[in-house]
């Protein structure tokens, strides 16, 4: 008898999606392996042997997180190597492979059957887990049209964090040069009114149209696909806002334009916070089947109007 149900494969990188993976098979009362979960266990052991006995022996089905880490790291090409071995001997489908990415796999044939994941939450993932392994999962819940918007939210923005710090720290790769004042000013009220276009488009995403759109009237059920287009829709806006100030950083003007762009690029950042904000909200509510999904985005443009007076009156 198998001592688990699944076991989890994986790079290092992925560990943010596969840990979300785990945290719901156990809610969902699927037994796993997983390794942050055996520290104690491992401590002291000869690994090569005993995670080939986990891969290839102590596991009913090996999900197999396949990515460009995962491809390239000698750990997971251990236990991909211990995978396939078992695979070779099974009469039934040992290997399930779950993709971030294209990349291909050395001995993962072209025509097995795979879950990408580019679409797919890591709550979505592990309940298709426990219907494989014959856990019984259930109907959804009332308000789940609100885990799988708030899911998908967070599971897109887990793909934003290198664009968020760089914004945090106020860095952008420099990207073009403005030698006169005509193109520095020029550029700089084009990149206002595109401000202006991607607020706007936040809030038109989040209108009564396109929540009904998604959501369904009141007292219908929702529409899967549509939830998860509009939570991906969101998400393209925020990445939006940080792509913004980061081509005006990544701007080089005349000196004396200097701190009119990064005036104008923090614009974006009472934007940025009020976006998290709601998210946090938003994922705590859902988690009772419930949610809202108003959002009043406001900012503050006095120190752009007061660095560009300074720009003209020069």
């Amino acid at each position: 008898m198998p001592k688990y149900d699944v076991c989890l494969s994986f790079a290092g990188e992925d560990r943010p999606y596969v840990d979300e993976v785990a945290r719901h098979l156990t809610e969902l009362g699927v037994s796993r392996f997983y390794d942050t979960d055996e520290q104690a266990d491992l401590w002291g052991k000869n690994l090569v042997e005993h995670l080939d006995q986990i891969y290839r022996q102590d596991s009913r089905f090996c999900v197999m997180f396949v990515s460009e880490h995962y491809a390239r790291k000698m750990w997971t090409k251990h236990e991909r190597q211990s995978a396939f071995d078992r695979a070779m001997v099974s009469d039934t489908e040992y290997v399930l492979p779950a993709r971030f990415d294209d990349t291909q796999l050395p001995a993962l044939r072209v025509g097995t059957g795979f879950i990408d994941l580019r679409n797919r939450t890591p709550r979505e993932l592990a309940e298709m887990i426990a219907r494989k392994v014959g856990v019984a999962v259930g109907p959804p819940e009332p308000g789940w049209e609100y885990q799988l918007f708030s899911d998908t939210v967070a599971m897109n923005l887990s793909k934003l964090t290198e664009k968020k710090l760089s914004h945090q720290m106020a860095y952008a790769p420099k990207s073009r040069t403005f030698t006169t004042d005509t193109e520095a000013l020029d550029y700089f009220k084009a990149r206002t009114r595109s401000f202006d276009d991607i607020v706007n488009g936040i809030a038109d995403l989040l209108s009564a149209g396109k929540q009904q759109w998604a959501f369904g009237p009141a007292g219908r059920r929702g529409d899967a696909e549509k939830i998860r287009h509009l939570a991906t829709q969101f998400v393209k806006a925020y990445e939006s806002l940080l792509d913004w100030a980061a081509e005006l950083r990544g701007t080089a003007t005349p000196d004396r334009h200097r701190a009119l762009y990064e005036a104008t690029a923090q614009l974006a950042d009472q934007p940025l916070k009020q976006i998290d904000d709601f998210v946090e909200q938003f994922a705590v509510a859902a988690t009772r089947g419930a949610g809202d999904l108003r959002l009043t985005i406001s900012y503050d443009p006095a120190q752009v109007e007061a660095e560009l007076t300074k720009v003209q009156t020069i």
